[in-house]
């Protein structure tokens, strides 16, 4: 016997997520989304796997560009992980939101983030209405700030404090 959907999304508000920002690819330019369905799978090779829905934008994206980068969201970013979330105009504007730097793999960074993984796709899973993506991760640094993180929980944007 299955659950309906309603309850389902009313007992995983309980569990509460960071959030990132996950950048990718758009030609010659960059999309964002903000993502809470992060986890990380495997130490060697180190390995992260993140979900994004079938029709989403940054789905399709992510199967061009077959790389990707995550930014970690401090407290201070709550503004900016709303954006992501809710704001298509945003989305498909990411450099115009916020303070940010390409790096040297060519993935879109945002400064203040609390950190970043660059990742390279490695799989694809079908996970019902969404595709679960494997990620390798070729890059990784934490920042010098000692900001709090964004957490989501209960259908709000909350800090540590």
């Amino acid at each position: 016997m299955a659950i309906d959907a309603a309850l389902y999304k009313q007992v995983m508000r309980r569990y509460a997520t960071g959030v990132m920002v996950l950048t990718v690819r758009d030609g010659d330019d960059f999309h964002a989304v903000t993502v809470n369905s992060v986890t990380s799978v495997s130490l060697e090779p180190i390995l992260l796997l993140l979900c994004l829905e079938k029709n989403a934008r940054s789905h399709e994206l992510m199967q061009e560009a077959k790389t990707f980068a995550l930014n970690i969201m401090a407290d201070a970013q709550v503004e900016l992980g709303k954006k992501f979330a809710y704001d298509r105009a945003a989305r498909s504007a990411p450099r115009a939101q916020s303070a940010h730097f390409v790096s040297e793999r060519g993935e879109l960074l945002f400064e203040n983030a609390l950190g970043y993984f660059e990742c390279r796709v490695v799989g694809e899973y079908a996970g019902g209405d969404h595709t679960i993506f494997l990620g390798e991760v070729v890059n990784a640094a934490v920042s010098e700030t000692d900001a709090n993180p964004l957490i989501y929980y209960q259908s709000d944007w909350k800090g540590l404090r």
